[in-house]
């Protein structure tokens, strides 16, 4: 099953009481970003402490890493295919779309929506493509769920479907990158941080 979603500048904010929350979860350090009261696009970030991050079986260096929340976690792609064009995974080992729980679920999605908004405006794109390669026979090569989010503009693929052929050889590609230590003109750690950092910005 693929499960796919094009997206034209939709977002909606993500505004939980900040309150209520810390009640919830004491512990958990909130960075709120310094809107006023009013402003419609209230968020929040988790900080989350970790020396990697898990990707089926590989360990993500958190220099990849741009946001992440308690559930979720969005990376910097090894072979982008456009600009801006990230993943977006839950921090839980999940091989499955269907074996996410509601939470996860929930999540994993306000979290991609949050990231694709910011990128969108980023890269000036004018829509987004949300893709999930949901098992094998659908092209997931590394069994841990997760979200291609891509920053659109006109004509960055001659037929718009074929950017889903496209994604199917990225795939097969960052399989070949976690599993073979090989030559290969990948984009280094240094440029993956830079990038990451840039993203990070974006989303205080």
């Amino acid at each position: 099953m693929v499960l796919s979603f094009q997206a034209y500048r939709a977002f909606l904010p993500l505004t939980p009481s900040s309150s209520s929350f810390l009640k919830i979860f004491p512990s958990i350090q909130l960075g709120f970003t310094s809107l006023s009261s009013s402003s419609p696009t209230k968020s929040f970030t988790i900080m989350a402490a970790s020396d990697h991050y898990t990707f089926g079986r590989y360990k993500i260096d958190p220099k990849e890493v741009f946001y992440s929340t308690t559930l979720s976690y969005a990376m910097v792609n090894l072979r982008p295919l456009l600009p801006g064009h990230v993943l977006v995974s839950p921090k839980r080992e999940v091989q499955r779309f269907a074996d996410l729980t509601a939470d996860e679920t929930c999540d994993l999605w306000l979290a991609a929506q949050r990231v694709g908004h910011q990128l969108e405006l980023y890269h000036k794109a004018s829509s987004l493509t949300f893709a999930i390669q949901d098992g094998p026979q659908a092209g997931q090569t590394v069994p841990h769920v997760h979200i291609h989010v891509l920053p659109r503009k006109g004509g960055d693929f001659e037929k718009n479907d074929e950017i889903y052929d496209a994604l199917d050889e990225k795939e097969k590609e960052l399989k070949q990158h976690l599993d073979l230590d090989k030559e290969r003109k990948d984009r280094n750690m240094e440029e993956m941080a830079e990038e990451a950092d840039q993203y990070r910005k974006l989303l205080l």
